[in-house]
């Protein structure tokens, strides 16, 4: 996380869509990290823990969290010790942790193969890596066709000048593996009608580059695809959210 940070601005209504990101992509994380036997006993990691929501479940298991963020002003998870960190330039706190987990993290990162070296560098032998990416080819995937493609293409053509990877979910896999890594991995997606809270999230990311929009497409065409995020008739699939685990050998 550097300063170059697609959504490192100060977004009036960013709390909103963090809380909202929670809500569509937490359930599958607990689910991923549950089945990996996350409970007492524990000592896990949080890298680039936002609002604190995964870092506050995980405690909430028993597990013993230390939570990091480029931003640590939103965190809000109680008993959890945060601290400030640039995983791209600074080191990681303490180590041999059992758990080291990053969601959305790596795909923004200016060097992806040294942050998730240091990442797994940080493991325990036997410890897991989980990492959280996304690969955007399914997004706006809709039965009539390609969903507001224009608008599409040129949000994710402003992220990937700030130096996000757009496929990084499988990028994740070849990363883990050059750390050193046994991985495994696997994708999800949710379908999402327009309207719900899930929507809202999509809604406030174009609201949120509304502004680097501007001479890219009309604002009349980011009005009717904020619009048909609000609007019942419209159904899409996410983005397919990959999660790599890596597991550092035992000696």
């Amino acid at each position: 996380m550097t300063g170059v940070y697609v959504f490192d601005t100060a977004f009036a209504r960013e709390d909103e869509r963090l809380a909202l990101g929670e809500a569509l992509w937490d359930p599958g994380t607990r689910d991923r990290l549950r089945a990996l036997g996350v409970g007492p006993g524990w000592r896990c990691l949080e890298v680039g823990a936002g609002r604190g929501s995964v870092a506050g479940w995980l405690a909430a298991q028993g597990a013993e969290v230390t939570a990091v963020d480029l931003d640590t002003d939103r965190f809000a998870a109680a008993g959890v010790p945060v601290h400030r960190v640039d995983v791209c330039r600074d080191p990681l706190p303490g180590g041999d942790y059992d758990l080291v987990h990053a969601r959305l993290v790596v795909q923004h990162l200016a060097d992806r193969r040294a942050a998730v070296r240091e990442m797994a560098a940080a493991l325990a032998p036997g410890g897991l890596l989980v990492l959280e990416d996304t690969d955007t080819t399914s997004l706006f995937s809709h039965a009539d066709g390609a969903f507001h493609a224009e608008v599409k293409a040129a949000a994710y053509a402003v992220m990937v000048e700030s130096g996000y990877h757009p496929r990084c979910g499988l990028l994740d896999v070849d990363l883990a593996v050059d750390a050193g890594l046994s991985v495994r991995a696997e994708g999800r997606a949710e379908v999402v009608r327009g309207g719900t809270p899930q929507a809202r999230w999509f809604a406030l990311w174009l609201e949120h580059l509304r502004p680097r929009l501007a001479g890219r497409v009309p604002e009349a065409a980011v009005d009717a695809a904020v619009l048909a995020f609000a609007d019942p008739a419209h159904t899409w699939l996410t983005q397919v959210m990959v999660t790599v685990v890596g597991r550092k050998d035992t000696p």
